[in-house]
């Protein structure tokens, strides 16, 4: 199950085509590795771990600062994971790896899935980034918390095991985990956001394009806010809850306590928000 997850999770939407460059693995012998790099505005930084938290905030400059402290656990040793850094075309990638089959290139991390007669290697990994405001930022881990802040022309984030929480990103988010809350905050969407075990809270200050939005859990209830001008075509759902909207929805499709499909204003981008467990409120901004 851990290794169908890790390919699930840790791989990390490609980036634009890149140049090629050469990959060296670093920072095996220390328990603090650090890095600094120039990435410019409207370029990709992006984040790969395994076990550990992910903390982001904005730099005071045009670089983006790394801060990655390894934290052994029962067996095992900070020499089981190093680092690598892949700089292509003004993109910048890092990967944290552990096992020897484990993998980075300009698509994000892989794992073989076959260690062979490796010892388990229990090692926590917990970055702390500073990112210019202008990157955008693509980040992954499986066992940890993700917090990004402040910081994200674009913000495209995913854990499998911990909460999402992305505060005052400045264009459009993506944000998925399996066990935890997602709260999104953005002065320009659209959002996109799924968990199956947590609830969902998402905040829009403005859309700047007509992109779809589709909100997902199984355990927990759905809360979307965005501005009052919105024009969209929506499909709201639970079996367990209930559903309001601060929007007159002219109906077209089913129609009760818990399910609505229907057009707000002039229609046009799609929302979808489904839950199994909990309610489903769209709200106007206040």
């Amino acid at each position: 199950m851990r290794n169908a997850v890790l390919g699930l999770m840790i791989l990390v939407a490609a980036a634009a085509p890149a140049v090629s460059s050469s990959q060296e693995e670093v920072g095996r012998d220390v328990k603090v590795w650090t890095w600094d790099g120039r990435v410019d505005s409207g370029r990709w930084f992006s984040l790969s771990n395994v076990n550990g938290s992910v903390t982001v905030d904005p730099s005071s400059d045009n670089s983006v600062h790394v801060r990655a402290e390894k934290i052994p656990h029962r067996d095992g040793d900070i020499r089981d994971v190093r680092f690598t850094v892949i700089q292509m075309g003004g993109d910048v990638r890092i990967c944290a790896l552990t096992y020897d089959t484990d993998r980075c290139d300009e698509d994000g991390m892989h794992s073989s899935g076959n260690h062979g007669r490796n010892r388990d290697r229990d090692v926590e990994v917990k970055f702390t980034v500073q990112v210019p405001r202008g990157v955008r930022l693509r980040a992954g881990t499986v066992n940890g918390s993700m917090t990004v802040r402040g910081v994200g022309a674009e913000v495209r984030a995913s854990t499998v095991n911990g909460g999402l929480e992305v505060r005052e990103a400045g264009g459009q988010v993506a944000a998925h985990t399996v066990n935890g809350n997602v709260n999104v905050s953005t002065s320009t969407g659209p959002v996109n956001a799924t968990t199956v075990n947590g609830n969902i809270t998402a905040r829009m200050g403005a859309l700047a394009s007509d992109g779809d939005m589709k909100f997902s859990t199984v355990n927990g209830g759905i809360a979307v806010e965005t501005p009052s001008s919105l024009d969209a075509n929506v499909s709201l759902n639970t079996m367990f809850g209930g559903i309001t909207s601060d929007f007159p929805v002219q109906l077209s499709g089913r129609f009760g306590p818990r399910h609505a499909e229907g057009t707000i204003g002039r229609g046009g981008r799609r929302i979808t928000m489904n839950t199994v467990n909990g309610s489903v409120e769209l709200k106007k901004i206040r």
